[in-house]
């Protein structure tokens, strides 16, 4: 395995040959989006869920201080500095964020709280709430778990869990927000109590959504989306839910297990049927953040360990199999909030907490 510093050596060396073939063929080609330099950052208090721009230049981390502030940081990717920030509530529960196709605009959801980003001024734009769940009287709400936008940037996608009384649950659902309206549209129920991870297809017309009785797939064409399937053979061990990702091709989906089994499984979205179980790592090991690499030949996961520190695992996208040769290890963090790929296709960007430091929060920077 490469270790850290020689994982950036190879990634600088490679930036700095590329440029230097560039300039003595002549070629006009515009440059394509920047890579990272490899950096430790401290961001925060809490935890730290970056995501970054379309061009590279600017990683946006979500983090928390000491009193729970929350704020949404701007790294610059050049420099490694932190630029600025906005502050955006109080951290109940942060669940992630998404980034509008031309990175004008981020979108934080914390609990039931949903808040818009202008990127440029770092300003909020608008904070909305979650309309309320259908539910018994005497049941409690669930809770939101992810969101995801359609690639045309139109239509934000929230998951939330079933209400839950006394000794029952119910079903979970997906609400859909228009992003150009700043408003809720509606929502659909699912067939799954736990309604975790989202996955839109890259032609907009389909949603996954990592639930714990199996993988649904919903159709998006219309005004409000429709449940199509859950697909067989992928309830989680103990009904919490898989973290999804789907290759740029839309042809591959992995659902790691967020049960904190290791397993995962990887699904053929023309046949909705897994190809392959997946045994990634020891039992209650922490999988979770899977993305996909940008030329979709790679998934990548995160693990936790408290002895060693956190991993980044990189699994062949075909076959589902660790490649150990780009796995790398021993990062700074001991716990992964957060994983972005940059759009260069070879930097990570990893949010976590510090090993053995009390109260910090990195973004951790990796070319690989």
């Amino acid at each position: 395995m490469k270790s850290l510093a020689a994982m950036a050596r190879w990634g600088i060396s490679a930036v700095a040959a590329g440029a230097l073939l560039a300039l003595a063929s002549g070629a006009a080609e515009a440059a394509g989006p920047m890579a990272g330099s490899e950096a430790t950052i401290a961001v925060g208090q809490a935890r730290a869920v970056p995501i970054v721009s379309p061009d590279g230049t600017r990683a946006y981390v979500a983090t928390a201080d000491g009193q729970k502030r929350l704020y949404v940081k701007a790294v610059d990717t050049r420099t490694d500095e932190i630029v600025g920030q906005v502050a955006v509530g109080y951290d109940d529960w942060l669940k992630g964020l998404a980034l509008s196709p031309d990175g004008s605009q981020l979108y934080l959801l914390n609990a039931s709280t949903l808040t818009v980003v202008d990127t440029a001024s770092l300003t909020v734009l608008h904070t909305t709430t979650v309309p309320d769940q259908p539910r018994p009287d005497s049941w409690t709400a669930g809770e939101t778990e992810r969101l995801a936008l359609s690639p045309d940037g139109a239509t934000l996608y929230i998951s939330q869990d079933g209400p839950h009384g006394f000794r029952a649950v119910g079903n979970g659902r997906i609400l859909t927000f228009a992003t150009a309206q700043r408003g809720f549209t509606g929502s659909v129920e699912v067939p799954t109590v736990w309604a975790r991870g989202l996955a839109v297809r890259p032609d907009g017309r389909g949603l996954y959504v990592g639930g714990s009785s199996g993988v649904v797939r919903l159709d998006t064409a219309g005004a409000v989306p429709t449940v199509v399937r859950t697909i067989p053979d992928t309830a989680t061990a103990l009904g919490t839910g898989h973290d999804l990702a789907l290759t740029p091709d839309g042809r591959r989906l992995l659902a790691v297990n967020a049960t904190g089994s290791g397993q995962g499984e990887l699904i053929d979205t023309a046949t909705d049927t897994p190809t392959a179980h997946l045994t990634l790592t020891g039992s209650w090991a922490g999988l979770g953040n899977p993305r996909p690499g940008v030329d979709g030949t790679r998934f990548y996961v995160t693990t936790g360990d408290t002895d060693s520190g956190a991993s980044v695992l990189a699994l062949d996208a075909a076959t589902g199999a660790v490649v150990p040769a780009e796995t790398v290890t021993g990062l700074d963090e001991v716990w992964v909030n957060g994983l972005a790929v940059g759009p260069d296709g070879h930097t990570f960007y990893a949010g976590g907490y510090v090993k053995d430091v009390d109260s910090v929060a990195n973004l951790q920077i990796i070319p690989f």
